[in-house]
């Protein structure tokens, strides 16, 4: 059994080891958030569509989703009790990366916001004890910036998800960098290891937005979506690389206080400050691209933590993320080239 204790707000207990969290390694502890387990009693036959199957008994909040080739395909319970537990099958649990992205870190996000915390699709660096972060869609650059931010004496606290505490305060989520084809060559030439590991390149061209984009494209097909993922990714494992095995000196910083929050895009090179209403939409929106891979979308109308649905949870987290984003300055760093990095060493140059 593995233990996950997230800076004592949740704690997570599976029989499945959850490499994006392995920087929350813990002892053994008796009270859960969430729990994670596999089984093999799962049942059922082929049918037409995918489908969530509901718990008809009084005062059961727990589901059944299942696909097309029912228990020889991705299968999964979860019931939203005290402790959300997460019953898996055999099928999933060889794919580890698939269940923590679609499945654990999903929930992760709503028992964030049901604590007064947000889970922020975003990276975020240090500098001289001044926090900023970077959001971007996927696929823009963003870890390729952050790679050579680090590189650049930054300390690291994340690159793809952010542990947001109002007022100001950022907590480390240091999950491992995925990289991308357009990623590989920067990771390459920042990385100070000498043990490059050769099958990055094809795990990152796999990996890649034109495979993303096919797998997004084939999920609004009636087809079992999350089986073909879960094979998929259990065959050729995701490019996923800790900071620290691209880059053995860069220090990770367990929290900080943020100053600025930069929104990377591709464009004509401008630098434009953004007020808390336009920044709290790029905000949100780059933040739900980060949760759209079936089954989100399935599982979301059922979710209920403490009594509060998903959709009264998603307002939570707006009115939090308002109050966080009116504490900071944002901005829109827009380049064609992907010179982010030299558009931000500037301007942090010149607040200091």
């Amino acid at each position: 059994m593995h233990y996950y204790n997230i800076h004592d707000i949740i704690r997570v207990q599976s029989d499945v080891l959850l490499y994006e969290l392995d920087y929350f390694k813990s002892k053994e502890f008796a009270n859960r958030d969430l729990s994670v387990k596999t089984s093999n009693s799962f049942a059922g036959g082929l049918r037409f569509t995918r489908k969530i199957i509901e718990d008809r008994s009084s005062n059961s909040n727990k589901i059944l989703y299942t696909e097309q080739f029912g228990s020889v395909g991705a299968q999964f319970s979860i019931n939203f009790a005290d402790c959300i537990e997460v019953v898996i099958n055999k099928l999933i649990s060889k794919s580890r990366h698939v269940l923590y992205v679609n499945l654990v870190e999903p929930l992760l996000r709503f028992l964030f916001i049901s604590k007064g915390y947000i889970l922020l699709h975003s990276a975020c660096l240090d500098k001289n004890d001044s926090g900023i972060l970077f959001s971007a869609p996927p696929d823009t650059g963003k870890t390729t910036t952050v790679l050579k931010c680090v590189k650049n004496g930054f300390s690291f606290l994340s690159d793809d998800m952010t542990i947001i505490k109002l007022p100001n305060e950022a907590l480390c989520f240091p999950k491992p960098m995925t990289i991308s084809s357009h990623t590989f060559r920067t990771a390459v030439s920042v990385s100070n290891t000498n043990d490059t590991d050769r099958s990055m390149r094809l795990r990152s061209l796999v990996h890649s937005k034109s495979g993303r984009s096919f797998m997004h494209k084939l999920a609004k097909l009636n087809v079992p979506i999350f089986t073909i993922n879960t094979i998929g990714q259990s065959i050729i494992k995701p490019p996923k690389y800790s900071i620290n095995s691209i880059l053995q000196d860069a220090k990770i910083k367990k929290d900080t206080k943020i100053d600025t929050l930069y929104f990377l895009q591709r464009d004509r090179n401008d630098f434009i400050q953004l007020d808390t209403v336009s920044a709290l939409d790029l905000a949100v929106e780059n933040s739900d691209d980060a949760f759209i891979f079936p089954p989100y979308s399935e599982i979301l109308k059922h979710i209920t933590i403490k009594g509060r649905t998903a959709f009264e949870l998603l307002e939570d987290e707006k009115k939090l993320l308002r109050s966080f984003l009116s504490e900071i300055s944002c901005y829109v760093v827009k380049s064609e080239t992907r010179s982010w990095f030299d558009m931000i060493s500037k301007s942090t140059e010149n607040k200091a």
